[in-house]
């Protein structure tokens, strides 16, 4: 017999058997709020079905005793288990008993379409979000459509990424409950999602079914409520070129994508009615101590009788670990001299109490060690860089403001403080310290022992843009991460100056370095994996720009270099293209989906003969066939300086000056060395000549100049003369963007003075 229960009938001792999903949704139900009625096909039935494996070489033979032990760093035998497991599942057809009281259930639902998702149970303490590991189904109703979509569901709990995820987590599969969740489907006027916070409420939203926005293929319209009044506070108008209703047809494929009209790309899905309807479900919510959830929410036309016209489709709760302790326990306590314990380099701002863990050279530790946990090392090669992801805070024995670590760290808000002589001789592993990525200095900690947790004792200041004077200079930000998406969005810029693709693809080829991945993974996984994360960001931004900086590897260009050569930037396109062309694909795929915002820089160029070998690369690809496609290159390397003319004629079309390169390789000095690192000194002379020539060479040949790096950062007093000199945008980090938006906006209302005193 299989067991199901109706959303209106879970009690909270079958919260285990019916997921977290399903529960909220039923005490949410039982409390009034509009949610579509459905049934859960419980966790039961999902390790009842898997007792019916009796091939004994298959990896689910002796489940639930297996504990199912994969080697998740062997990509290729990870892939390989995941597809012959998905495969059995769909194999082992459901019973003609089970079918029969499907059939029964889903008669009560009363639509021609089902939507199916995963509900999921696990013995964690802390909960966190798995939607995006499982993707929602949606069937005909019938007894046969729905079996394959559970099946489907139940299979993508095996694939690579799941499996790998939950392996990493020290979770076996056998420890988990997948329910599935069954509700009833229609086409929607608009749909999207809610966040509640104690100020604001803000909401996302686009035209017709969620999965456009689900899919990143648009950028939802936004809107922001007083959580007191839902007066309308801000909206702001997204990019919606497409929407998703439902076939008349279903049996083939339920869904199918359609334009949206002029009129519709150019109105918000949502009018004041709409809003006002909303807002009375989110304050119920917030006043029913649900602040810090995320819902998802789909409006239907008003004279669907059998469903309510707004609905809550999806409840996930606040899962941001927050960083400050409760307010019983202790502030950190320093030496009572307050001497530090070392000094170094203010890297990244932010200040933060947790243990230490020591990593020696040539250790590879697992990434569950580092988590929460501040890294000490002598320092962190690019390969290295994902374990910052983890990490309460980082401090190195060498490295500077422009280290790969530094800026990475900058990004993902923690502390670091590089160039700490002496640090791994110090620190033990399992120290309890302090680190001030503001001071650049770190302490020990003499408080309570027990319990530590990262302790944030000075959060990152809020960025304020409200009051700013507008500004006729491009402010940029540069970014990587598909994790500082959500608060770039808010920030006062004009578009990304520069997405780093080299710290990107570290990221995906966690926990392998890019080698490996790039040998070990089909090229067209590869390609994938790029567009979606490049469209991820054009999708956000969209129609503001994206300046794409295509992978700048070093020593590691290409799939298998010679490593007799050196392979940096476009000269290791020359060697090996293959990875560039792969690029090149990626991008022309997100093209092709309609973001038309996407630009191209090409990294470390040192001649107008690679430029040219790139630039056949780019028109083969087609990407040169969109209108307002740009490509540029990074100034880098000092001789771009006295051929920029012949790079114009060549086809450049814009400059991204990459000062973070270009500084010591002017001055003669390394990455590191404490010149470059010294706030306290003047900005070089040659320097300062060096982009003076640069940005006016740019002015008189008409094509757009971008500064980015440090510089702009370092020598705040610059901006005033890049104004002058004609620069047309200043790319920065995140965490620089308001004070370099301060400093632009006194540079053109000192210049603007300065000619309207001239004329009169």
């Amino acid at each position: 017999m299989i067991t199901l229960y109706w959303l209106c009938d879970i009690e909270t001792s079958d919260r285990l058997w019916v997921g977290e999903t399903a529960w909220m949704l039923s005490r949410l139900q039982r409390e009034g709020y509009p949610i579509d009625g459905g049934l859960v096909v419980s966790g039961q039935v999902w390790r009842e079905f898997l007792k019916r494996f009796d091939n004994s070489t298959s990896l689910l033979a002796d489940f639930p005793a297996s504990s199912l032990h994969l080697d998740i760093d062997n990509p290729r035998s990870l892939q390989l288990v995941a597809q012959q497991s998905r495969q059995a599942i769909g194999q082992i057809p459901f019973s003609q008993e089970w079918l029969s009281e499907l059939k029964k259930a889903i008669e009560g639902l009363d639509t021609p379409c089902l939507r199916v998702q995963s509900s999921l149970a696990t013995p964690l303490t802390f909960k966190k979000p798995f939607s995006s590991l499982i993707e929602p189904q949606i069937c005909d109703n019938s007894p046969e459509s729905l079996e394959l979509a559970i099946k489907q569901i139940w299979g993508q709990l095996f694939s690579a990424k799941s499996l790998f995820y939950w392996q990493r987590l020290g979770l076996g599969i056998e420890q988990l409950n997948l329910a599935v969740l069954i509700q009833p489907l229609t086409n929607a006027i608009a749909s999207g999602t809610a966040t509640l916070t104690p100020n604001s409420f803000e909401i996302e939203a686009t035209y017709g079914l969620g999965e456009s926005l689900r899919w990143g293929e648009v950028l939802p319209d936004r809107f922001t409520l007083d959580p007191r009044t839902g007066s309308l506070i801000h909206q702001e108008l997204g990019h919606k070129i497409r929407a998703y209703r439902l076939k008349d047809n279903i049996k083939e494929n339920a869904l199918e994508a359609y334009v949206l009209s002029p009129g519709e790309q150019e109105q918000y899905c949502l009018n004041q009615s709409t809003l006002s309807a909303l807002f009375p479900v989110l304050k119920r919510l917030s006043q029913d101590n649900l602040s810090g959830i995320s819902l998802e929410w789909i409006l239907r036309k008003s004279h669907n009788s059998q469903l309510p016209p707004l609905a809550i489709a999806q409840v996930i709760p606040a899962m941001s670990v927050p960083l400050t302790p409760p307010s019983a326990s202790p502030e950190p306590k320093t030496s009572r001299n307050h001497q530090p314990l070392l000094k170094g380099i203010a890297a990244a701002p932010g200040r933060i109490h947790a243990l230490t863990q020591v990593i020696e050279e040539g250790m590879l530790p697992d990434p569950s060690l580092v988590k929460q946990n501040i890294i000490v090392t002598r320092e962190i090669n690019p390969s290295q860089l994902s374990w910052l992801k983890n990490a309460a805070g980082v401090i190195t024995e060498l490295g500077g403001m422009t280290s790969h670590a530094a800026i990475l760290a900058r990004e993902l808000e923690i502390p670091a403080v590089v160039g700490v002589s002496g640090a791994t001789d110090l620190l033990r592993t399992g120290d309890s310290i302090i680190i001030d990525g503001q001071k650049g200095e770190i302490y020990r900690y003499l408080g309570q022992e027990e319990g530590i947790y990262a302790y944030q004792a000075v959060p990152p200041k809020p960025i304020v843009t409200s009051g700013f004077h507008p500004i006729a200079t491009k402010l940029m930000v540069n970014l990587s991460q598909p994790s500082s998406l959500i608060k770039a969005m808010d920030l006062p810029v004009d578009g990304v100056g520069l997405l780093r693709s080299e710290l990107m693809l570290l990221d995906l080829s966690s926990p392998n370095s890019v080698e490996q991945w790039l040998e070990q993974t089909p090229p067209f996984e590869i390609i994938e994996h790029l567009r979606q994360s490049i469209q991820e960001f054009t999708a956000r931004f969209a129609p503001r720009p994206v300046f794409y900086r295509s992978f700048d590897g070093q020593s590691c260009q290409g799939v298998n270099p010679p490593s007799s050569k050196d392979c940096r930037g476009t000269a290791g396109y020359q060697i090996d293209p293959t990875l560039f062309d792969w690029e090149l694909q990626a991008l022309v795929q997100v093209q092709q989906q309609g973001y038309h915002n996407l630009h191209l820089i090409l990294p470390f160029v040192r001649s107008v003969g690679e430029f040219r070998f790139c630039r056949r690369r780019v028109e083969q690809a087609g990407l040169l066939e969109s209108d307002g496609f740009q490509l540029w290159i990074m100034a880098e390397v000092p001789s771009v300086i006295f051929e920029l003319r012949d790079y114009v004629k060549a086809g450049v079309q814009g400059v991204a000056i990459g000062t973070n390169d270009l500084v010591p390789f002017l001055l003669g000095i390394n990455r590191d060395h404490p010149q470059i690192n010294d706030n306290s000194k003047p900005c070089p002379t040659a320097l300062s000549n060096a982009l003076k020539q640069l940005i006016e060479q740019c002015r008189e040949l008409g094509i757009p100049c971008c500064l980015c790096g440090q510089v702009a950062i370092q020598y705040p007093y610059l901006i005033d003369q890049l104004i002058d000199w004609g620069i047309t945008s200043i790319s920065v980090e995140p965490e620089a963007i308001e004070r370099t938006y301060q400093a632009i906006a006194r540079a053109e209302q000192r210049l603007l003075l300065e000619i309207k005193r001239l004329k009169g």
